[in-house]
């Protein structure tokens, strides 16, 4: 009896037992299943990933390589494959880049390539490739050597659109500098015709008013009344020749046509301290000033009237320094005009340039001529222009003819 119960006994503990280990089994099964949910989620949004990330390198807007150290293709986008070379991914793997960089610039590939793998940094460079139908592109390669590895990561950036915009800036560019050349070839015109008409209509009347009076002074009392106003207009006429003379030299200098720049200069020079008295002009030439031509001409002398017309009614001055250089290049296309001026005036914050100081006449002169201008001053430490032109062809032909 009692081996019976013992024997119940144990028939429980087993099936308790085996109770315990399916309810662990099943316990560990759920467990597995919300893990394989899991891992499935994971792997669903990996390949998610992966895609997005195989959609922004295919269809990146520039073109992604591997290459080795031969300059053979690994790997591509669709981008440099499709879009630059104009082929299809499967025919450029595992060829040489260089197949497709126009003849002329494998040099600059090759260079590129020994340049990346002998440096830690990155290495760029522009050159050409034929893409689709032998089209010329211009490109711009980036590389960097992967780490730990015989390949570099490469960047291939199509810089045509860049170049074309560069191009139509250009244009825009030559367009506005022409179109200031008429302008100023224009002024100078009618300037030339204002001149004319001064000297020929007014100074004839002028001279015929001098000789009227000329006439009624010798005939008069030199008591009367009609001698002193006839002397009196005398001085009025003589007057107005010489404001009428001043206003000549501003509009049109005759020794610029004649004896050339620098003796226009000089001129300008006395005249300016006629009026100026109080400030101290030097003028300092360098190189050979004669014989250029007369837009360059016109150019620096308007230049120089707009910069002490700037000192007399802004800088506040008591000294100015003009230099002006001819500087040779090594060749004749370096050659160039060089122009400063410098006064020890008030100055002023060139980032907060105040209205009315000319300066921009100045740099539309020097801009259209082909030129280059620069300002450097400073509060209480006087200001100082700097204009460069270059000499064109015209110019170097009429220097060489001297020599």
């Amino acid at each position: 009896m009692n081996e019976k119960h013992d024997s119940m006994k144990t028939d429980d503990s087993e099936v308790y037992s085996k109770i315990a280990l399916l309810t662990e089994l099943q316990a560990h099964q759920t467990e597995l299943e919300i893990q394989n949910c899991k891992f499935k989620d994971m792997q669903q949004q990996l390949e998610a990933m992966r895609s997005r990330y195989a959609d922004l390198y295919d269809n990146a807007p520039v073109g992604y390589l591997t290459l080795d150290k031969a300059g053979n293709i690994l790997a591509i986008n669709l981008t440099g494959s499709s879009i630059l070379l104009g082929k299809k991914r499967a025919s450029i793997l595992n060829k040489s880049f260089l197949s497709y960089i126009v003849h002329d610039d494998n040099h600059r590939f090759l260079s590129h390539l020994q340049k990346t793998f002998n440096s830690s940094h990155n290495v760029v460079t522009e050159l050409r490739i034929k893409g689709a139908l032998n089209k010329v592109i211009h490109i711009r390669l980036e590389s960097l050597v992967a780490k730990d590895t015989d390949t570099c990561r490469t960047v291939m950036t199509n810089i045509n659109l860049v170049k074309e915009k560069r191009h139509l800036d250009q244009e825009l560019l030559d367009g506005s500098r022409r179109l200031m050349q008429n302008l100023f070839k224009m002024q100078e015109e009618e300037r030339r015709f204002l001149a004319r008409e001064l000297h020929d209509e007014l100074g004839q009347w002028l001279t015929a008013i001098h000789a009227e009076t000329e006439t009624i002074a010798y005939f008069s009392d030199q008591d009367s009344t009609i001698y002193t106003s006839a002397q009196a207009i005398k001085r009025c006429v003589k007057k107005m020749h010489e404001v009428m003379h001043d206003m000549l030299r501003q509009l049109r200098p005759t020794l610029l046509d004649t004896l050339g720049l620098e003796d226009a200069l000089l001129e300008l020079r006395e005249q300016w301290i006629t009026h100026n008295p109080h400030i101290i002009l030097k003028l300092k030439f360098e190189g050979t000033l004669d014989k250029l031509n007369e837009h360059t001409n016109i150019t620096i002398f308007r230049i120089v009237q707009e910069a002490l017309n700037n000192v007399r009614n802004h800088a506040q001055a008591t000294r100015v320094l003009i230099r002006l250089n001819r500087k040779t290049g090594t060749t004749a296309a370096d050659d160039i005009l060089s122009l400063s001026v410098k006064d020890n005036g008030k100055g002023y914050n060139v980032n907060q340039i105040p209205t009315g100081l000319g300066l921009l006449g100045i740099r539309e002169r020097a801009i259209a001529s082909g030129g280059k201008f620069s300002v450097r001053s400073t509060p209480n430490h006087g200001t100082q222009i700097h204009v460069k032109l270059p000499l064109d062809s015209s110019n170097r032909r009429r220097k060489t003819d001297n020599l």
